[in-house]
């Protein structure tokens, strides 16, 4: 109960009345309602909110109280319940905790503001109607005007006869008019009926319902379609529907309709739990047109702990042609893609212990190099199953390890293998922070059982191969360290980490032993310190060399970032290496050891930043392999992007030579290998965004193969923002797929802010690398 006392006031030098219950008055303040927008931001309402409380506050120039009912005029403000009042005439009656105002009121509460010619309010319940309303929801910048507005409660509202924009002034760039428009903030969503689009005025669009945010809230509906045209496709419109199931799981259903191919469906799901997170993908396109048959795609995977010493990983793909990615899908990584992964791990863990168990295939997409052999075989071999374990004990400085491992190998019309892998070892580590320290012995045992061996000659080997091979290698490794760092005279650390390691890796001849895993790694600074110059087990690079490297790092006094880092390292052999790789090409190795390996970065600001990598031989005068990035600007405004990579002998050269074409109208092709012919990989890529003022900005990206004078990716589009509300994005974008053949695509988007988007995204294809096309496409 509200116990009301009458007290004298004075405001602006007048002489009035104030009512007030159990708080004492308070003046209104010219205050901001907090708005956090998405879009335009609205004008902060002249209102503020009252405290926290049930009490009511009524300050008025004129105010009389008969039966429980106040009669206020003036200027007055009514303030309860976290609402706030002002018109020039209130009447409140405190028992229903319902007011009337009149002749022009405003009202305000957490999230909307409102003027109306007159309207009545249940304080209480938070309900009521306006009527000649201009509305704002703070939050969202959106506005507009309704004949007439129910305050619903709970934060719903009903719009008769209004619009809706996001859009500021009086000439909207977008306006959303219907005779009656629902809008609930807590579920972020609103509704219109029998709704008309105006652009600048101009009706453009009619629908009989639509749903679309007015928040970030999760929510069921039809998202922002997207349309555009490609050489593949033609013209193209698709239009998502999300499902919002639940807090940690939902849906998406896409239909696609694509003018040269047909009607597409496309599904997701997604799912989150405490310790699993998932998702599944489908699209079926039920007769291509075009391509003259059924095609579809599905795509699973999964992470979770099925304990807490017991994680699974899974994962599935499969789509029903080779060319599916090529005629179907607009991003370079897809179009490049030629093998897919299907796997399901198991991984237990405990102190010291660490057994995984994996069950691995693929679905190759592209077979042009079907016989090539070895690792330029593209067509991976299957794992069914591969069982590691390793251990570590506990103890230090000394300690005993073991590494097994064995995987069965299946590939149709190939060498299959069972691969048994052992190797123990002891090592001993400290590590005393200005310097460390530690050495490794082991021993590797080997054991290949081999079958299918009438496919050695067609993958690349010869007939001797034997059913059996036993392999024992031995090996040594001291490693060392030390750390100096020193304070310059204006205030910046300088590091300095020299290393020197040796390693002794006893040689067996392993030319007999086909390529399953096996392959040459990407010589940079660390790997100069790895205990294999190969990837997998199939290959274990004898040595006995001395490795000698050294690393600086410059880092900021103010901020601790590393401004500039700088490495230089060489392996030197004492003995010519034997061990090698069928058809390898150039590995950053010969008889005296390694190139000469330099890699750097610097970054004075947060507005630059270079990289570059180089591998020099010194014996042959020639660079192997260089990479360099720069990016000038950033994102926000000004962006810059330059980068240049080159292989050299990056793989052995073959011909392609174009048989026919198969039922779907695609080339069959037929590759030979050109024997101690390598082929080298040097791209060139530009990006640039750049604002031309106006609200205009430029986009674009340009890769290019400098050995095969071939355009592999450009890109080029505007973007422009007129306004706060709405944005346009044009793009054109010509690549090349992993049959070097050119495609087109036409993206446009219409960014209407507060309210969705329409058209294919431009953005998504400028954020990934620069170099985002595999090396197989050159």
């Amino acid at each position: 109960m509200i116990h009301f006392k009458l007290h004298c006031a004075t405001r602006a030098g007048v002489l009035g009345w104030a009512l007030s219950g159990a708080l004492i008055y308070t003046p209104a303040a010219l205050a901001a309602a907090g708005s956090n927008t998405r879009s335009c931001p609205v004008a902060p309402p002249p209102l503020s909110l009252p405290a926290k409380g049930n009490a009511s506050t009524l300050v008025a120039d004129q105010a009389s109280m008969a039966h429980d009912i106040a009669t206020a005029q003036g200027h007055v403000y009514l303030e309860r319940n976290g609402q706030t009042l002002e018109a020039p005439y209130i009447r409140y009656n405190r028992k229903t905790s319902e007011a009337t105002a009149h002749g022009g009121l405003k009202y305000l509460l957490s999230g909307l503001y409102l003027t109306a010619d007159k309207g009545r309010i249940n304080t209480d319940r938070r309900t009521g109607e306006f009527e000649g309303t201009h509305y704002s929801v703070l939050d969202s910048g959106a506005r507009g005007t309704a004949a007439r507005v129910n305050s619903l409660g709970d934060n719903r509202y009903r719009l008769h006869d209004a619009d809706y924009s996001t859009c500021p002034g009086p000439t909207k760039a977008w306006l959303l008019w219907a005779p009656r428009i629902d809008i609930d903030r807590r579920s972020g969503r609103g509704v219109a009926h029998n709704a008309i689009m105006k652009i600048y005025g101009v009706p453009v669009l009619y629908t009989p319902y639509l749903n679309f945010p007015i928040n970030n809230q999760r929510h069921t509906g039809f998202l922002a379609p997207t349309f555009g045209s490609s050489s593949r496709t033609g013209f193209e419109l698709a239009t998502p529907y999300y499902i919002n199931l639940a807090p940690n799981y939902d849906a998406t259903l896409t239909p696609r309709v694509m003018s040269t191919r047909g009607f597409q469906l496309g599904a997701q799901f997604r799912y989150v739990t405490p310790h699993q997170t998932g998702e599944f993908d489908g699209q079926v396109l039920p007769y291509d047109s075009t391509y003259g048959a059924e095609r579809d795609l599905e795509h699973f995977e999964h992470t979770g702990q099925i304990t807490p010493h017991i994680g699974i990983q899974a994962k599935y793909n499969r789509v029903s042609d080779r060319y599916y990615f090529r005629d179907l899908s607009n991003t370079l990584e897809d179009t490049s893609r030629y093998q897919l992964d299907r796997s399901l791990e198991l991984t237990a863990v405990q102190p010291g212990v660490k057994f995984s168990l994996l069950a691995q295939s693929f679905q190759t997409l592209y077979d042009n190099f079907h016989g090539l052999g070895g690792r330029f075989d593209p067509r991976p071999y299957r794992r069914m199953p591969e069982a590691t374990l390793d251990l570590l004990t506990p103890t230090a400085p000394f300690q005993a390890g073991l590494h097994a491992q064995f995987t069965n190998f299946r590939r149709d019309q190939s060498i299959d293998a069972y691969r048994i892998d052992l190797r123990p070892r002891l090592i001993w580590g400290v590590d005393h922070g200005g310097w460390f320290a530690n050495s490794e012995a082991a021993y590797r045992l080997t054991h290949y059982d081999l079958s299918n061996l009438q496919y050695a000659a067609s993958d690349g080997y010869g007939q001797s191969i034997p059913n059996t091979i036993n392999r024992e290698i031995p090996s040594f490794k001291a490693d060392a360290g030390l750390r100096f760092s020193r304070t310059l005279d204006n205030g910046w650390i300088q590091t300095l980490d020299p290393r020197m390691q040796y390693l002794l890796v006893g040689y067996q001849n392993q030319s007999d032993i086909p390529i399953f895993d096996s392959g040459s790694a990407t010589l940079n600074y660390d790997q100069l310190f790895a205990d294999n110059r190969y990837t997998g087990i199939d290959r274990i690079g004898d040595a006995n060399q001395i490795t000698i490297g050294v690393s600086s790092h410059l880092v900021s006094p103010n901020t601790g970032r590393t401004v500039a880092r700088f490495d230089l390292g060489r392996v030197t052999s004492f003995r010519k290496l034997r061990v090698g790789l069928p058809d390898s090409g150039t590995t950053g190795y010969n008889k005296h050891g390694s190139d000469y390996v330099v890699g750097g970065m610097f970054s004075p600001s947060d507005l630059f930043t270079t990289r570059a990598t180089l591998s020099y031989d010194a014996h042959a005068a020639k660079i192997d392999r260089a990479i360099a990035t720069a990016t000038i600007g950033h994102s926000g405004s000004y962006q810059l992007d330059l980068g240049y990579r080159y292989y050299r002998n990056y793989r052995p050269s073959r011909n392609v030579t174009r048989l026919s074409y198969d039922r779907h109208g695609s080339r069959v092709y037929a590759t030979t290998l050109l024997p101690g012919q390598f082929e080298s990989l040097s791209q060139a890529a530009i990006g640039i965004r750049a604002p031309l003022g106006s609200g205009l900005d430029v986009i674009g990206r340009w890769n290019y193969s400098l050995k095969r004078h071939q355009n592999i990716e450009t890109l080029a589009g505007l973007e422009y923002r007129p306004s706060c509300c709405y944005a346009v994005r044009l793009a054109w974008r010509r690549y090349v797929d992993y049959n070097s053949r050119q495609n087109n695509t036409i993206m446009f988007q219409f960014v209407l802010r507060g309210l969705g988007r329409f058209g294919k995204s431009v953005s998504s294809f400028v954020q990934h690398d620069m170099f985002s096309a595999t090396p197989q496409t050159r």
